[in-house]
């Protein structure tokens, strides 16, 4: 996922019910739900087979691919959805022939959602590998030893005899399988691809909750994250076909992060990280940051993106608070009141949003003092039209923390944005219009630099 985690919801539902209206629903429908003043897009794609319907859905805008999803009631015109274990449901109706009108619930969060008939265009993905590969691959499973908790994954290794040095890859924030699925692009998969081919073993997995992996999204936080990181590393380590002595994390965006801090706690055995657009600053900075730059990428106006910024540093301050949930919800309220004097019901359970737990562990976050404890080599990778994780205070972090005499290659690409695409205005939105999965660039610094270790 490559988004930073914010106070974003992501939804999974299944349609597996007969419905009176059901020749029409065999296709795909989309709509939006709004968070935060932004429109969170959702598609439902849908088939029926043998009176059963089935489908997935794409939260394309975040992260993850296709999700194959659970649940409905159906009876007459209206319809129920829900997801148990994501505590998620939709209550609609068909009100015309190709809409569909209902609530959106998860957790807080309540949001009016009209799905219409959507045919999806065809995007070319070319550096999207397909098989016969050249090398191996091998389907594993293994267990965060803390919680027990089961992750599946995938190992990709070069083919013949000997050991090789390995990499881990960390996903980005918001339920990601192991391709780091968005918008139809799948970047570790293209990674993995590349290194694989230069005789690196690489192992990706799904996050827990997502794909083949136990546990619960929902609940977890970074901390949650990053012991499934390091049981990754151990289970990697332990490989025939690895050298035990080159094993490394290569982590993209909040995954980078999370090798930040585990590199700098000396949480597990890692010989290296690779950091693919990694927040190095404190994370309430960072979102105040991301939150500026993808407003102006969208066009707001100078006065809005001031307003806006004011509103946001008083809402991160008192989230990082040790004021309690709802007193800070009381206070976000307060500091919102200039823009909304008397909220809604949806606008309120927005707000709430901000003060879940796992939002303000995440926010409290200080990056800097782990860095200045690594010792291990560093490879950094940033992009100047990354709106999400800008490269300037994140990159000279980096420069002035990490601790004199480590071993570090820090790069700035021009003109790439957070997916490491070659973009215009490096906007969230171009991420699928553009084909280009991952620079090669970057690709070829970073196996190079891997085998540059000893």
């Amino acid at each position: 996922m490559t988004y930073i985690k914010g106070a974003f919801v992501f939804v999974f539902a299944l349609f597996q019910s007969c419905w009176g209206y059901g020749q029409l629903l065999n296709e795909s429908w989309k709509g939006h739900i709004n968070v935060q003043q932004t429109q969170l897009p959702l598609i439902f794609h849908l088939k029926q087979n043998q009176g059963r319907w089935s489908g997935t859905l794409v939260s394309p805008a975040q992260s993850s691919g296709h999700i194959a999803l659970d649940d409905v009631w159906v009876e007459g015109d209206s319809i129920r959805l829900t997801v148990r274990k994501l505590g998620l449901s939709f209550t609609g109706r068909r009100t015309k022939e190709a809409t569909i009108e209902g609530v959106f619930s998860q957790g807080a969060l309540r949001s009016t959602l009209i799905l219409d008939r959507f045919i999806e265009k065809k995007r070319l993905r070319p550096q999207t590998p397909e098989p016969p590969y050249s090398y191996d691959t091998i389907n594993v499973q293994f267990k965060n030893k803390f919680d027990e908790t089961r992750l599946a994954g995938t190992i990709s290794k070069p083919k013949g005899r000997g050991v090789f040095p390995a990499v881990v890859l960390v996903t980005g924030s918001g339920p990601q399988d192991r391709d780091e699925t968005i918008e139809g692009h799948k970047p570790f998969k293209v990674i993995a691809d590349y290194l694989t081919k230069r005789d690196i073993v690489v192992l990706r997995y799904d996050e827990r909750g997502v794909g083949q992996s136990d546990g619960n999204y929902t609940l977890a936080t970074i901390g949650d994250f990053s012991k499934d990181a390091m049981a990754a590393v151990e289970f990697l380590r332990k490989r025939k076909e690895v050298d035990a002595s080159r094993v490394g994390i290569v982590g993209h965006s909040e995954g980078g992060l999370i090798a930040l801090l585990i590199a700098g706690q000396s949480s597990v055995k890692v010989d290296f990280i690779g950091l693919l657009a990694a927040p190095t600053i404190p994370i309430d900075s960072l979102m105040l940051l991301q939150a500026y730059e993808i407003g102006r990428a969208s066009g707001m106006s100078r006065a809005e993106l001031n307003r806006a910024k004011v509103i946001n540093r008083r809402n991160f301050t008192t989230v990082k608070s040790n004021l309690n949930d709802q007193q800070a919800y009381e206070q976000i309220l307060d500091n919102m009141s200039s823009i909304f004097p008397e909220p809604s019901q949806h606008q309120r359970n927005e707000f709430k949003m901000l003060v879940l737990p796992s939002y303000r562990y995440f926010m409290r976050i200080d990056p800097v003092p782990f860095i200045q404890k690594i010792r291990i080599p560093v490879f950094a990778a940033f992009g100047t039209r990354d709106v999400q994780v800008p490269f300037a205070p994140n990159s000279e972090s980096l420069t002035d923390n990490l601790p004199e005499g480590t071993a570090k290659e820090l790069k700035v690409y021009t003109g790439l944005n957070h997916l490491f695409q070659h973009a215009q205005s490096g906007s969230v939105n171009e991420y699928a219009e553009l084909e280009e999965t991952f620079d090669t660039d970057v690709l070829e610094d970073l196996g190079r630099w891997i085998h540059t270790l000893n």
